[in-house]
């Protein structure tokens, strides 16, 4: 019986080869709840790590020579191109744990991962678009709107007289008087872009792509209020004089001191509340959840307001904050929408997509080929990459 370890180090092998079974998928998604887990299949799969180690291999120090004459001895091969699959578990033994996921690339050192990607003029394997992190519009109550990643860190602006400051990927707001005037403010992401801020109270705001807040830059004597479009992250400073409030389309949500989460894309019709720790009050017209750690409020498409306590919901929705992309039970469209805002990319529907659901773990430093490849694998559905668009076919 293998060890976690040594299952954690099969799967991330299988994971980087996109050869993870819709099993395998659901036992990696059970194993990486574990933090300790999910920190080692972290280290598993990070490239720079598998490099390194592939390097190591190539140098045939005496040590590894020896691992290597042990394995060929154990079963009996002298081919490079033999079936990996049949030897993992004997590498997983001998070899180091980092080791495992690179002996693939070891023994095939001219060649990448080919996901099934059907190629078109404009594919180039790994060609991904890579996220910039600071790709993000800051605008003013009553000046121009500036993008982020073209200020330098330091001292961008004042609001009340107050500096707000940038600090690499994160705008500041300097504590400021309560005011009865409140201007608005608005950070918003651009599609792969990610950003943190710091609102006039001390809260904290992450923005994942394709989202915005729209906030005062001093909040009222009675109360906080910000806005919500896409989705954002929030950790909000305990105050029980002025009560803090997020409203997002068709919702509104009272929080009193809280970490949480809150998804409202426009194009997915669905809002969620997944609440980390304090209480909050979520109200939709004239239904109303009130949330405890752990437990999620959904306002479906039908604009019904549910409660879900499965602990696994509240992974899935803020797994984006680590970079991980969770699927579970997923049609091909969500999906596709999660990989548009993130790699920035647009999408052109032809034909009738299957009526069919993923399940799968990802990075968000993954190339989207990678991804796409696996659903290839998993449905048969053809994707076509012109450019910075993907074109969906069955």
């Amino acid at each position: 019986m293998a060890t976690t370890k040594n299952r954690l180090a099969e799967l991330a092998f299988r994971h980087l080869t996109n050869d993870l079974s819709e099993k395998d998928n659901l036992e990696l998604n059970q194993l990486i709840q574990d933090p300790a887990n999910h920190k080692l299949f972290e280290d598993l799969t990070d490239r720079r790590r598998i490099e390194a180690a592939v390097k190591r291999m190539q140098q045939a120090d005496v040590h590894m020579h020896a691992s290597w004459q042990q394995i060929k001895a154990a079963y009996h091969f002298h081919n490079k191109s033999v079936a990996w699959k049949k030897y993992l578990a004997a590498a997983a033994v001998i070899l180091p744990l980092t080791g495992v996921v690179a002996w693939y690339f070891y023994l095939r050192p001219t060649q990448q991962i080919s996901p099934a990607v059907e190629p078109g003029p404009a594919i180039t394997q790994y060609a991904s678009y890579t996220p910039r992190s600071q790709r993000a519009v800051w605008k003013r109550a009553a000046s121009l709107a500036v993008y982020l990643d073209e200020l330098k860190n330091g001292v961008v602006g004042y609001s009340d007289g107050r500096p707000v400051t940038k600090n690499d990927s994160e705008l500041v707001y300097s504590a400021a008087p309560r005011s009865n005037i409140p201007l608005p403010d608005t950070v918003q992401t651009l599609r792969g872009g990610y950003y943190r801020l710091r609102l006039p109270d001390g809260s904290k705001v992450v923005l994942n792509s394709a989202s915005s807040v729209f906030f005062a830059s001093a909040f009222g004597s009675n109360e906080r209020q910000v806005s919500v479009n896409g989705e954002a992250w929030f950790e909000v400073v305990k105050d029980p004089a002025r009560p803090f409030y997020v409203q997002v389309p068709g919702l509104k949500i009272e929080v009193r001191g809280t970490r949480f989460n809150v998804q409202a894309y426009k194009e997915d019709n669905i809002v969620r509340t997944s609440l980390l720790e304090g209480y909050v009050t979520v109200t939709a017209g004239k239904q109303v959840v009130f949330l405890k750690p752990g437990e999620q409020a959904v306002l479906t498409k039908k604009k019904k307001l549910e409660k879900i306590t499965d602990l696994s919901a509240i992974k899935k929705a803020t797994a984006w904050k680590s970079g991980t992309f969770i699927f579970e039970n997923d049609d091909i469209r969500s999906i596709i929408a999660q990989l548009c805002r993130h790699y920035d990319l647009d999408v052109e529907y032809r034909g009738t997509i299957p009526d069919k659901t993923f399940y799968g773990v990802f990075y968000h430093n993954d190339p989207v080929e990678l991804i796409l490849g696996y659903l290839h694998d998993r449905s048969g559905i053809k994707f076509t990459k012109e450019g910075k668009k993907i074109i969906v076919r069955s």
